[in-house]
């Protein structure tokens, strides 16, 4: 039964099941731009593709330099939403609007705000003025504005503040995720184990495939998880039940700090019988005469341990995913804030065993760098998971 149910769970990690019907939320979008205006044809063109596949979404187009009643209708949507700048194009996309068209940074933004309004209750003032929607009486309350914030950084440039807070999240999450106990324990044992081996090639081959393998399991398990919440997101009550379970992680990592503060025992989810097995199973792939197999047997035991390691703080690795998902952004660049937080989620590990290599020697690492990860990943998944429901836009970072 143990099998059968670490076989369920090693399927349920990596190979997501879609369970819930796709009911994505209706959004409008008004367009108003002028005939023979070069950047309201590039956004029109950018449109027309972006939404072949945005079934929930309808765009209304109005003409202003030929029509004076669109011209007149456009002045009203700009004072409905306080803007003082009279250009086209001017896409309304809820209770926000974009005016011009940049190609570097128009389709983001736009991305970004339907991806929030798809997941917000607003009143559409805009598509109750042009007669499109029916006011019901809905309460109004103040939408914030989505503005396209930059920063100058020296040497790099301008960036846009949300890029540099994902980076920032990958930092700091990954970096909390990496000091577990769950694996920690295990590469000290084998990195003792490799120490007294004479031949140098071998032990940093075997120790480096270690590491590798490892970062190839949690980067599998990111990128499964954000195809999974990229579409779960779009269906707010499992986005609200997604937070719930968050905040439960959040609860449970606390409890078990205050459990564990006071003992040394390392990863609770690995028993002493199991510890045993895979302390055998590390001296025999050490012991192991041929490099083919000890390089293989390696690989399964990163895959294996990592695992448990998902287990021991699998909250923090989804909530980072869907910090993702909630921002619009390529794929691309979900790959490189994946690999970042991968890179810092093994960094301590890299720098442990670098020093070992090097000063042949290993000194023992208090668990309390663990146990202080559950405190600090606690309250971070405790935070996002109230921001799901509440604040959705401040994982958006849009203050």
């Amino acid at each position: 039964m143990k099998r059968i149910i670490k076989i369920l769970l090693i399927v349920f990690l990596f190979v997501p099941v879609i369970l819930f019907a796709d009911t994505k939320k209706e959004l409008n979008m008004y367009l108003f731009y002028g005939d023979g205006c070069p950047h309201c044809k590039a956004l029109e063109n950018y449109l027309g593709d972006y939404l072949k596949d945005k079934k929930n979404i309808k765009l209304y187009t109005y003409e202003v330099w030929n029509s004076e009643e669109n011209l007149n209708k456009l002045k009203d949507v700009m004072d409905i939403m306080g803007s003082k700048n009279s250009g086209v194009p001017f896409l309304v996309i809820g209770n926000s609007y974009i005016v011009g068209y940049d190609e570097t940074y128009t389709p983001t933004r736009i991305k970004s705000t339907v991806n929030y309004y798809e997941q917000t209750k607003f009143k559409d003032k805009v598509g109750i003025y042009l007669g499109i929607v029916e006011d019901k009486g809905e309460e109004d309350k103040e939408e914030p504005e989505k503005k396209d914030n930059k920063i100058i950084i020296p040497l790099i440039g301008e960036v846009e503040i949300r890029n540099v807070s994902i980076l920032l999240c990958s930092v700091v999450i990954g970096l909390v995720d990496g000091f577990n106990p769950c694996a920690m324990w295990i590469l000290l044992f084998l990195i003792s184990m490799l120490l007294g081996m004479e031949n140098k090639k071998r032990k940093w081959a075997l120790g480096i495939t270690f590491l590798v393998s490892s970062a190839l399991v949690y980067f599998l398990f990111l990128i499964s998880w954000l195809n999974l919440a990229t579409f779960l997101n779009k269906i707010e009550y499992v986005r609200a039940a997604i937070a719930m379970i968050a905040i439960t992680f959040g609860v449970f990592s606390i409890v078990n700090f205050l459990k564990a503060f006071n003992k040394d025992d390392g990863c609770e989810v690995v028993d002493s019988s199991n510890r045993k097995r895979i302390i055998k199973a590390i001296k025999k792939i050490v012991k192991e005469k041929s490099f083919i197999l000890a390089l293989l047997g390696i690989v399964l035991l990163a895959f294996s341990v990592n695992i448990i390691e998902l287990l021991c703080s699998l909250g923090l690795p989804v909530m980072f995913s869907e910090i993702l998902a909630v921002n619009e952004i390529s794929n691309t660049m979900k790959i490189i804030y994946s690999l970042i937080y991968v890179f810092f989620f093994l960094i301590d590990d890299i720098v442990i065993f670098i020093i070992a290599m090097k000063t042949l020697e290993i000194k023992a690492i208090s668990n309390k760098f663990g146990k202080y990860s559950h405190l600090i990943g606690g309250i971070i998944m405790i935070i996002i998971g109230f921001l799901m429901v509440y604040k959705p836009e401040w994982l958006m970072f849009n203050f």
